[in-house]
């Protein structure tokens, strides 16, 4: 009986996290549009150049399926990308009828500031914060940090996907 209550709180607590999570991305992405349009291309081509640049894919097929475009639609996204000087496609030599997709130091520094821009918005959140708090979040995200390190990619792609949604 005890081990059923615990089990009860402890479902209910991680709940209670992950409704603080959606909520706080939904305050951090309210900023993103104003974010990218400080580094001008449209939404969908930063999505693409974040998702490759984290690893969550390396061949126009797993974009697109991440996206949730078409392989018409991503042929067009990446020809674009490419045009502005942001990714090269090399042949994938495990399938000559694929390519793997690669940042450029152009791709790479458009990442670096958008992601500089996000840093910028949560440190401005953070601040108001007092230090108490602010321990207890470091502390927390440690802890979460070394729990998902653990993951197998699968799950940790998996995750991914259903964040990016």
């Amino acid at each position: 009986m005890i081990l059923g209550k615990r089990e009860n709180l402890e479902e209910e607590l991680l709940e209670a996290i992950l409704d603080l999570d959606s909520r706080v991305m939904r305050y951090t992405r309210a900023g993103w549009p104003a974010s990218w349009i400080q580094v001008n291309l449209p939404s969908g081509h930063i999505r693409a150049l974040l998702i490759i640049e984290a690893g969550s894919a390396r061949t126009p097929h797993e974009v697109a399926d991440l996206l949730g475009i078409g392989r018409t639609s991503v042929t067009g996204l990446l020809d674009r990308l490419e045009g502005e000087g942001l990714l090269t496609r090399s042949i994938d030599p495990d399938d000559k009828r694929s390519f793997i997709l690669h940042l450029t130091s152009k791709g790479q520094n458009l990442v670096t500031q958008i992601d500089a821009i996000r840093r910028r918005q949560l440190k401005d959140g953070l601040a108001l914060m007092d230090k108490p708090a602010l321990e207890a979040l470091r502390t927390g995200l440690e802890a979460l940090s070394e729990a998902l390190s653990t993951l197998k990619p699968a799950a940790q792609s998996g995750s991914a996907t259903g964040a990016a949604e």
